[in-house]
């Protein structure tokens, strides 16, 4: 899986086949799948999550 970054301005708003678009935190981990949950653990490890 690749993760991106990038500056936007404006608000991302959902489109086409995406029903909605959510800001999740590290606090929010339980609520992803597995192999999200070790994405979130190595960002969060690295700063990059909080």
């Amino acid at each position: 899986m690749t993760c991106y970054t990038a500056d936007h301005h404006g608000t991302p708003t959902p489109s086409s086949e995406i029903d909605e678009v959510v800001w999740l935190t590290y606090t929010d981990r339980a609520r992803v799948s597995p192999v999200d949950q070790l994405i979130f653990d190595h960002l969060h490890q690295t700063g990059r999550l909080h």
